[in-house]
């Protein structure tokens, strides 16, 4: 009876241990995960350095008045070319005509004074070398031409000045550039000097110039090529400078190493290097920001994965491998620099490993996966330390 009565109980408990072993069995039966994987091949690529710098003309003349007066003229349209000795501002210039016109007139009446005194020192000369005069009328007669001839020359620097100062009262453009704004309308009064305000600036534009900060550590890898550049003429030196616009184009024309500041500036560590670039059109102007790329090696031989195979946790760069068995391991890796879309490995890889590019959220140490190889890549982009 006692057996009778549990049978039912000892078949339900059969049907759920049988379930929990169909559980199991399903489990262990399980695929491995499916993940994408890439083999690493040695590669041949170019290094570069990549830096931010900021335009600016190649020359930059801030136009101010010599003189005062009212304008009568501006003659420049802002923003366009002008040519030197071009006419920019007219000031009037008849206060200076007029200056100068006094300025002559007192040069004729002191070279007129000047022949008087001359003809009485050749009389008193003659008289005293016949003993006909005194030595005291003699030296009164040399003193007075001597001051006639100083009141001569004062009058020949008045006129020079007054004539600079009315050739001043037109201002022209002293470089060719691209002519900036003015505050100055027609009728305003210009004070000498511009009151400290520039009546309009000039910037030459082509050649433009380009100025980025290099790192110490930079600067003393290339120190050696950069005093190498700086010695030959400017013509003559490597065109490798590559400029890559706001918007992401490549400025057509490569550019070439202007100069290298004399210190490096302790607030920022960096060293100021200025590069000059051709600029047909005036596309670029001073004051845009732009990115400027030099190679700096030819790498042989290197390892590139792509960057989202590189997993960083704590600061350091790992890789999921893949051995000959299809199970996956993390791999310490010390990644270069980024490629395009790849990452240059340094250490941790060698030739033929395989890394998992697609799946990695599936990967456990040691398990097994599906791999799956990747499309090969394209030529990779230049790198950028």
């Amino acid at each position: 009876m006692n057996f009778s009565k549990g049978a039912p109980w000892l078949a339900i408990g059969a049907v759920l241990f049988s379930g929990c072993n169909e559980k199991k069995d399903a489990t262990a039966a399980a695929p491995p995960p499916p993940v994408i994987v890439a083999t690493v091949e040695p590669r041949n690529v170019p290094i570069f350095n990549e830096w931010i710098g900021r335009l600016d003309g190649s020359a930059n003349v801030d136009v101010r008045a010599r003189v005062q007066g009212y304008v009568q003229e501006i003659a420049f349209n802002e923003g366009t070319v002008v040519n030197e000795g071009d006419l920019l501002v007219r000031i009037d210039a008849r206060p200076y005509e007029a200056a100068l016109a006094q300025a002559q007139a007192q040069l004729a009446q002191a070279e007129a004074d000047q022949q008087k005194t001359d003809q009485e020192e050749q009389r008193q000369t003659d008289l005293f070398n016949k003993k006909a005069a005194s030595d005291r009328d003699y030296r009164n007669a040399v003193q007075a031409n001597l001051a006639g001839k100083a009141t001569v020359d004062a009058r020949h620097a008045a006129v020079d000045e007054a004539q600079l100062n009315l050739e001043f009262a037109t201002i022209k453009s002293p470089i060719k550039g691209i002519v900036g704004r003015t505050t100055f309308t027609v009728g305003n009064f210009v004070p000498a000097g511009g009151g400290g305000t520039e009546i309009t600036t000039i910037s030459t534009v082509d050649p433009i110039e380009l100025r980025f900060g290099a790192s110490e550590q930079e600067y003393l890898g290339s120190a050696e090529g950069i005093s190498e550049e700086l010695a030959k003429p400017l013509e003559q030196r490597d065109q490798d400078f590559e400029l890559i616009r706001a918007d992401g184009k490549v400025h057509p024309y490569k550019g070439r190493l202007l100069a290298a500041d004399r210190a490096v500036d302790p607030n920022t560590g960096t060293i100021r290097i200025t590069a000059i670039f051709p600029n047909p059109g005036n596309v670029l102007r001073p004051g845009q920001y732009a990115r400027v790329r030099l190679k700096v090696q030819d790498r042989t031989g290197a390892l590139l994965v792509a960057q989202r195979a590189v997993v960083e946790m704590q600061g350091k760069y790992f890789v999921w491998a893949v051995d000959d068995t299809n199970k996956a391991s993390m791999r310490s890796v010390t990644p270069g620099p980024r490629i395009g879309s790849d990452w240059l490995i340094d250490t941790g890889l060698k030739p033929g490993d395989r890394v998992v590019v697609e799946g990695l959220q599936m990967l456990t140490e040691g398990g097994s996966v599906q791999p799956t190889t990747a499309l090969a890549n394209a030529s990779p982009a230049p790198a950028s330390e």
